[in-house]
């Protein structure tokens, strides 16, 4: 998938573990959702890194924008770990992973995407198309909803 982004071309990539694509994009997880807190990503999170699908939005050779997808299910897909570098957020680049996200469970058969959205950022999968499910609960130290959206 291309994105364009004033001038420039965005590609979103799969990231295979291992890859440079994928060491790449667990340092820009890190940088934007786990430092912010005084925390570190974990084993456990790396363990799970195994189970997932790894995607990445790559500007001029860098990452600059990350998403996984773990199935739970043989039909539903958790949308884990979303990261966009701060100055491209405003190009779109978290709206345009999630789509590709979308499309590519779809296409391979899943019919429901579930998130844990951090509170402040619920708006944004709001804006497309999930629901709220449930109340806030507690999840790397910080207030979270899950919200879910059934795929086409």
């Amino acid at each position: 998938m291309t994105i364009m982004d004033r001038g420039t071309t965005v590609l979103i990539f799969e990231a295979p573990l291992d890859s440079a694509l994928y060491r790449d994009a667990l340092r820009l997880r890190e940088h934007i959702l786990r430092r912010p807190l005084g925390l570190a990503v974990s084993r456990e999170e790396l363990a799970d890194d195994t189970m997932r699908q790894h995607f990445c939005a790559v500007d001029c050779g860098a990452v600059v924008g990350t998403v996984s997808l773990r199935p739970l299910d043989e039909t539903t897909l958790h949308l884990k770990q979303m990261a966009v570098a701060e100055p491209k957020r405003a190009a779109r680049i978290g709206s345009r992973l999630v789509a590709h996200a979308e499309r590519w469970g779809a296409s391979a058969g899943f019919r429901l995407m579930i998130a844990h959205a951090r509170i402040g950022a619920e708006g944004f999968y709001l804006k497309h198309g999930y629901a709220q499910e449930g109340g806030v609960f507690f999840e790397q130290t910080i207030p979270h909803m899950r919200v879910t959206k059934r795929l086409r």
